[in-house]
């Protein structure tokens, strides 16, 4: 039996085959093509989409060629441009996808940090693709987020408590070489291990690092920061999942629970989850072109006042209480006003919040989980200005004269607060004003106050929202944004930015999610199925981030 003959390779071959045929029909990369081909670079903010003819100095590589080339490398899980420069030289797809250019390593560098703004708007086009193929809902999503290691090691990450050890370690430092000049002055011998000279240089160079520590202190009292990196100055020191400490940015991402495929990507340098469900939700509703969304999270997210900017901005968040609460409730300022059958319907955040704070729930809002009440509630207030509406304390300083013209006398002393106190039980027994908040009619006077006016309730309304989460919902949060962080971060070794900066780090995590979200609708749809359906969505007006 004999093996399968390779062939020679000084054969030559007379009908010579073409890259197109080396590369099936059914390739992914087809896809790719397809879809970079049909987008308006220069509506996306693609630099050097047009060039001068009559520019000096030798031609540019096309911003197409470059963005394809990333988009698969993401997609094959090759991220390095030096890996991406080997690529073109290489690999069969690659050069069917390049037309055999072979671009320099530092040339793909720079474009994925020059253009870090557009790739970012790429990522939302295909989301809205995903939508106009019916496969994104986006009325509902689930939102989380992850760390992602920064370009920037924890030795080049300073905090506060941190800085304070250093300073104290220099401290600690310089005594002990102090005491050792004091013993070598008092013994007039010769030191063991230093000279006198020798250590009086390492006390210059620790007290030099401690100005060093001690100005970088200030620094950070100036900015208002509780801690500095100097590589990735925007990345901060977070807890991870394993529970260490990592150099990190916080990207958030909102899946679809149907399809999973992932709507939005937005890299924070937040240390925690508190406070992002507001301003993820807002930029997806801004994105895709929607007024209002459903969106689930986590514990980590309950934070009422974001919550509340959520619902008055047209976001219903369904988020567990730590507490194990089963709802929330929210308080705001009556304000009345006209609501009209156009404003009971819009979805326009400024007319749902007109809605609430009339006590009126929104047809939007309506089997959502929200209840919307108003109820009258009393305050007090005090009056100041008016003759007949303050205490007035006498000149020896005995007793207080009350507005209705009465004596309430001295009866202790409160030396732990610096007050006297006046009462006159009898007096007030029988008084309907409702002067003081004391259930006993006693007046306390700070040491040379002269002065006390009185306090009177007013009635005012109140709306009161309560909101309830969706349990089902949250129930299946966790199986379906987990999905996509896993895969990126095991599968796609992403657990690591390569760029710097937050905008550039969410050019690296957006192609990150793109080569995510082309697999998931490959898988759903097919190959020819899917270019088919590009082309005819795609294919009349070139598709750009305006559309």
């Amino acid at each position: 039996m004999r093996y399968i003959e390779s062939m020679n390779r000084m054969q030559i071959v007379l009908i010579p085959e073409t890259l197109n045929d080396l590369v099936s029909e059914k390739n992914p990369i087809r896809v790719i093509d397809e879809f970079i081909s049909q987008l308006n670079l220069e509506d996306l903010g693609f630099i050097k989409t047009r060039l001068d003819k009559t520019s000096p100095g030798a031609p540019c590589y096309s911003p197409e060629y470059l963005l394809k080339l990333y988009i698969y490398g993401y997609f094959k899980r090759i991220r390095s441009s030096r890996k991406l420069m080997e690529a073109c030289m290489t690999n069969i797809e690659a050069m069917w996808l390049l037309g055999r250019l072979t671009p320099d390593f530092r040339t793909i560098s720079d474009f994925r940090k020059k253009n870090a703004s557009a790739i970012k708007k790429v990522f939302t086009v295909f989301v809205k693709i995903c939508v106009e193929l019916g496969l994104y809902n986006k009325e509902i999503g689930v939102q989380d987020g992850s760390k992602f290691r920064a370009e920037n090691s924890k030795d080049n990450n300073v905090t506060e408590t941190k800085l304070q050890k250093k300073i104290e370690i220099v401290e600690e430092k310089i005594n002990k070489y102090l005491e050792e000049m004091d013993k070598i002055d008092e013994e007039e011998s010769d030191p063991q291990e230093y000279t006198k000279e020798e250590i009086e240089e390492k006390i210059c160079k620790l007290r030099e690092r401690k100005e060093q520590y001690n100005e970088l202190s200030k620094e950070m009292k100036e900015e208002g920061v509780t801690q500095k990196s100097f590589i990735d100055p925007e990345s901060r020191l977070m807890k991870t999942a394993n529970g260490g400490f990592d150099v990190c940015y916080n990207a958030q991402i909102i899946v679809d629970p149907g399809s999973h495929i992932v709507g939005a990507v937005e890299v924070t340098n937040q240390c925690n989850d508190m406070g992002l469900l507001s301003p993820v939700t807002k930029r997806i509703k801004e994105e895709l072109g929607i007024d209002t969304i459903e969106v689930v999270a986590d514990k980590g997210y309950e934070d009422k006042a974001d919550m509340l900017e959520c619902l008055m901005n047209g976001t219903i968040a369904h988020v567990p209480s730590k507490a194990g609460e089963g709802s929330y409730e929210y308080e705001l300022e009556y304000k009345e006003a006209s609501i009209t059958e156009e404003v009971l319907n819009s979805t326009k955040p400024e007319d749902i919040k007109t809605c609430l704070k009339s006590g009126v729930v929104p047809t939007v809002y309506k089997d959502k989980g929200i209840e919307v009440t108003i109820e009258e509630v009393e305050q007090y207030v005090i009056e100041e200005g008016e003759p007949q509406s303050k205490f007035t304390l006498n000149e020896d300083g005995t007793a207080l004269t009350c507005p209705s013209g009465s004596t309430l006398n001295k009866v202790s002393r409160l030396h732990k607060k610096d007050k006297t106190r006046y009462a006159s039980r009898a007096t007030c027994k029988d008084c309907t004003n409702k002067c003081t908040t004391s259930a006993y009619k006693q007046v306390d006077l700070k040491d040379g106050q002269t002065v006390l006016y009185t306090k009177k309730f007013q009635k005012f309304k109140r709306v009161r929202i309560k909101q309830t989460p969706d349990k089902d919902k949250i129930r299946n949060r966790k199986s379906v944004v987990e999905h996509p962080f896993g895969t990126i971060k095991r599968w796609n070794d992403g657990s690591y930015t390569l760029l710097r900066g937050k905008e550039k780090a969410g050019a690296d995590l957006s192609l990150l999610f793109l080569g995510y979200n082309i697999k998931r609708v490959i898988s759903m749809v097919g190959i020819p199925e899917l270019i088919e359906k590009i082309r005819k969505l795609m294919g009349a007006v070139r598709f750009g981030y305006s559309n």
